[in-house]
């Protein structure tokens, strides 16, 4: 974790993940709530691309959780990713019926952040 705010960092954390899985399939190095907001302070300092990162490694990592594909969702839209954030949105969505992790009213929050994205990119939401 302490990789993430050096140059390149991002990049590094990346592959020690990567290589981590590997080793472990099973391996948790980071919560899903830290990387989440680590990614979000990338993105309010504008740091759009490693925000993107980030979240792409919190989605590998916890494949299941809505959540963490709402939040690629506006990484990507903040990108101008619009497709995959467009594609990461509906994900969430498909998801959410399946989270058995998260407490109904943080679903909703989930559910309503997803269909706010596809509405912005002009998608009827599910």
């Amino acid at each position: 974790m302490e990789l993430i705010d050096h140059p390149g960092g991002v990049k590094k954390a990346v592959q020690k993940f990567a290589e981590a899985r590997k080793r472990d399939p099973k391996a948790v190095l980071f919560s899903e709530a830290v990387m989440n907001r680590l990614g979000y302070e990338h993105l309010q300092a504008g740091d759009n691309k490693d925000a993107v990162e980030l979240m792409k490694l919190n989605a590998s990592a916890y494949p299941h959780s809505p959540n963490v594909y709402d939040s690629l969702s506006d990484a990507y839209l903040a990108d101008g990713q619009k497709d995959l954030a467009r594609q990461n949105a509906k994900k969430a969505l498909d998801l959410l019926p399946s989270d058995t992790t998260d407490p109904e009213d943080r679903r909703k929050a989930i559910k309503e952040s997803a269909e706010q994205k596809l509405k912005q990119l002009g998608d009827a939401p599910q």
